[in-house]
């Protein structure tokens, strides 16, 4: 009896500790397992990057500084990949599209200001204003007429990330045999008309000043040609979704041109002359100061657009936006991040400098280190630079491609002397509006 009670005893201690080990095993389990787990998953996060991609057709030199600015985008943010997409710029327009209706669009994209209206009309980007107020960015310094591409029913879609103008180039040393100083270039439209018969008559064969008279493929070399002078005169192209030109300021703009074409003084339906040195004079882009620097033959300086005596300073613009897709909060965060970075003050400057691209605000423009790199590295560019502030937006909407095709086959007949200035602004006019009411 007693050996049983003692065999029980020793039954129900082991049964009891077995228990308790059980116990302190699951305990141990549950001490063990749980912070391990949430420490990984802590670890985890903070070693993930948010990985966004960059579509743009930047190449060449432009392509290379694009790069670099990615990469030191990358090494000053170690929370976020941007991964840069070329797509040549024939094909970047498709492929948006494309990945639009597919909803396979990158996170943040550059393309030119003429894309924009489409790209808004899209429904997809992503509205900056509150994400752009986060990031301490102040619209306010972007010169405004490059805003207006990235504007839609009051709120923002993008900002401008680079631009250019169009300025005067003279040729010093067809100045110098037509007995004009080489450093003087006309400031107004009286000027230089008369800098164009003297020109003319002391060098017989050389024209004056050389602009575009072709319709082409778009039209968009004719009018973005001929808008700097309707602007300057005081008319418009389009204003409150019709035709603005067809005015006595509209008359004035493209009678002085055809005028020039009239009297000999400049070429109709050839261009490229300036650059062959059988021209004096031409308005042309920002960009053209590197290409001729390397391509032409004789030295060449730059201007500001002459003006009428009653008139203002004006020029066109080009460039690019850069904007982001609507995407997940994360992704949106990072895109708004980058695009702060590719506007800022400190990386615009640097992306000029690489570029020659124009400034986007007076910030820039303004600034001494940047001032100074123009003056000693290329001065060609200051005009340019001067310029910008007074460059105009074209319409940003979706009918502006089709408006400049019919605005530009009516003031080709002009240029030909198929019509008078008055038929072909009122044809235009016409023609214009057309497009626009469709």
């Amino acid at each position: 009896m007693k050996k049983s009670i003692k065999k029980l005893v020793s039954i129900m201690v082991f049964v009891v500790l077995l228990g308790s080990l059980a116990a302190c095993g699951k305990s141990e389990a549950k001490k063990s397992n749980v912070p391990t787990s949430t420490t990984t998953e802590t670890e985890t996060k903070k070693s993930e990057k948010v990985v966004i991609e960059f579509w743009h057709y930047w190449d060449g030199n432009n392509g290379k500084a694009a790069e670099e600015l990615v990469k030191k985008f990358n090494s000053e943010n170690n929370d976020i990949e941007v991964k840069p997409i070329f797509i040549p710029g024939a094909e970047l327009m498709t492929k948006l599209q494309a990945a639009i209706s597919s909803g396979t669009t990158p996170a943040v994209a550059a393309a030119d200001i003429s894309s924009m209206a489409n790209l808004k009309a899209s429904g997809k980007l992503l509205e900056l204003d509150n994400l752009l107020k986060e990031n301490n960015v102040s619209v306010e310094n972007f010169y405004p007429s490059l805003l207006e591409y990235g504007r839609l029913n009051g709120k923002l879609y993008s900002l401008p990330v680079s631009t250019n103008n169009l300025a005067l180039f003279y040729n010093k040393e067809i100045f110098k045999k037509a007995g004009l100083d080489p450093n003087t270039p006309p400031k107004t439209w009286k000027e230089l008309e008369s800098f164009c018969e003297k020109i003319t008559k002391k060098l017989p064969g050389t024209y004056g000043f050389e602009f575009y008279t072709q319709v082409g493929d778009s039209g968009e070399g004719l009018t973005w040609q001929l808008q700097p002078y309707l602007w300057q005169a005081g008319a418009d192209f389009i204003k409150d979704g019709k035709a603005a030109f067809n005015n006595p300021e509209g008359e004035k703009a493209l009678t002085f041109l055809t005028g020039l074409i009239n009297k000999k003084l400049a070429p109709v339906g050839s261009w490229d002359d300036f650059a062959k040195g059988k021209c004096a004079m031409v308005v042309d882009g920002s960009w053209m100061v590197g290409i001729w620097k390397d391509s032409v033959n004789f030295d060449f300086g730059t201007a500001m657009i002459p003006v009428p005596e009653i008139g203002k300073n004006a020029t066109n613009m080009g460039g690019e936006q850069i904007f982001a897709f609507s995407k997940s909060d994360e992704e949106n965060k990072a895109a708004v991040k980058f695009i702060t970075y590719m506007v800022d003050t400190k990386t615009q400057i640097e992306w000029d400098k690489k570029t020659t691209f124009m400034p986007i605000s007076n910030t820039v423009a303004q600034d001494k280190d940047y001032l100074e790199w123009v003056k000693n590295t290329e001065p060609r560019l200051q005009p340019f630079v001067e310029q910008q502030q007074f460059a105009h937006a074209r319409p940003s909407i979706e009918a502006y491609p089709a408006a400049s095709l019919a605005f530009a086959k009516e003031i080709e007949k002009a240029y030909y002397g198929k019509v008078t200035v008055k038929q072909a602004l009122a044809n235009a006019e016409k023609a214009v509006n057309a497009e626009l009411g469709k």
